[in-house]
C-alpha cells in the first residue's frame, strides 16, 4: 500500500481542507521517458493531492510510450501530449538525456494550458509538505522563482544574440548573475502568449542552447533576467538546506535523488535533512515500487 494516507508535517490536514477553497490555478509537472523520473512524479502528485485533494495535475509528455502514458494516467493526473518546439533536432545530443526539462520552457504553447492565465510548474523531484495557498495566490507578471543558495557567477558572454522573424536580437546579461532555480516555477502564460514573446523567447532558446551552462534554467535566467520575480525559499527547498524541514513547503530533491545515497558526486549535498526527507519520500511508495528503488540505490554503492 502507497503512503498516500500518511500523515503530513503534524497538520491537522481534515480540518485544514474543510476550510481550504479548492485551489484554481493547475500544477503541471514534464516528463520524459526516464522511468526513474515518472516514479518521482508518482511521489510528487500523492504528496500533493494529501494537501490539496481537489488540486488539478497536468502532465505535458512528449513521448509515445503507452506504458508512460497509462502510469500518469492511473495516478490521475491529465496527460498532455505535446510535439514541442525544441525537440531532439534542436537540442545537442549531449543533452539528450535530460530532454524533457526542456518541454517547461513550452506551456505557454501546450493545447490543455490554452486557457490558464497561470500554472504553477514543478520538477518531478519534489515532494509537498505544506500547502500551497500562499503562493497559489501570487500572479507574478512574468514568472516567479527562488533563488539557488549559491554565490553568484560570472558567464563567458557579455551579451547573446539570436534570430528572430528575419531580425537579430541581442540580450544583454547582468555581471555577475544570480540564479533563479528553474525546479519550481510559477509561469505568467498569457504574458508569454502575448505578442508571441514565448516564440521569440523559444528563438532564443534554439540559438543559445550550445552557449549555457546550466540547461533551461540558464535560458530562462539569461533571456528574463530582472523580470522575474522572487519567490520565498520555502516553494523550491532543497533538502540539503538547513531550514528544509522546518521551513519547506516544497522540497526539491536538487542533486542527489532518494536512491542516490552512495554517488561519491553527491556527497556535499547529503547533508542536513536530505536522509530524514528522503525516508519520508520512500513513505509514498508501493512495496513493488520501493523495491525498484531499492534496485537503483544498490547501483549507486558500486564500484
Amino acid at each position: 500500500m502507497c503512503g498516500a494516507q500518511r500523515p503530513c508535517c503534524g497538520y491537522d490536514l481534515s480540518l485544514k481542507h474543510s476550510r481550504r477553497k479548492a485551489p484554481t490555478m493547475k500544477v503541471v509537472f514534464c516528463i520524459d521517458d526516464n522511468p526513474r523520473y515518472l516514479l518521482m512524479l508518482r511521489v510528487a502528485v500523492r504528496s500533493l493531492r494529501l494537501l490539496h485533494p481537489d488540486i488539478t495535475c497536468v502532465c505535458v509528455y512528449a513521448g509515445d510510450d503507452t506504458g508512460v502514458m497509462d502510469a500518469v494516467r492511473e495516478e490521475g493526473v491529465l496527460l498532455a501530449r505535446y510535439r514541442p518546439v525544441l525537440d531532439a533536432t534542436t537540442i545537442p545530443a549531449a543533452f539528450h538525456r535530460c530532454i524533457g526539462c526542456f518541454l517547461k520552457l513550452e506551456l505557454a504553447l501546450v493545447p490543455e494550458l490554452a486557457a490558464e492565465s497561470h500554472v504553477l510548474y514543478c520538477d518531478s523531484d519534489v515532494l509537498f509538505r505544506r500547502p500551497l495557498d500562499d503562493l497559489l495566490a501570487l500572479r507574478p507578471p512574468y514568472m516567479g522563482m527562488a533563488r539557488e543558495d549559491t554565490a553568484p557567477f560570472f558567464h563567458d558572454h557579455a551579451e547573446l544574440d539570436y534570430m528572430w522573424r528575419g531580425r537579430r536580437y541581442v540580450v544583454p546579461l547582468p555581471f555577475p548573475i544570480w540564479t533563479y532555480s528553474s525546479g519550481v516555477v510559477l509561469f505568467n502564460l498569457e504574458r508569454l502568449r502575448r505578442h508571441d514573446h514565448v516564440h521569440n523567447f523559444l528563438a532564443f532558446c534554439a540559438g543559445n542552447v550550445q552557449r549555457i551552462g546550466n540547461l533551461d534554467q540558464s535560458l530562462l535566467n539569461y533571456f528574463f533576467g530582472k523580470r522575474i520575480t522572487k519567490l520565498d525559499p520555502r516553494w523550491n527547498c532543497p533538502p540539503y538546506r538547513q531550514a528544509a524541514l522546518a521551513e519547506g513547503h516544497i522540497i526539491h530533491f536538487h542533486g542527489p535523488k532518494p536512491w542516490d545515497t552512495g554517488q561519491a558526486l553527491w556527497r556535499d549535498l547529503r547533508i542536513n535533512h536530505y536522509g530524514v526527507l528522503r525516508e519520508e519520500w520512500l513513505d509514498w511508495l508501493t512495496s513493488e515500487e520501493r523495491s525498484r528503488v531499492r534496485v537503483w540505490e544498490a547501483s549507486t554503492h558500486e564500484a
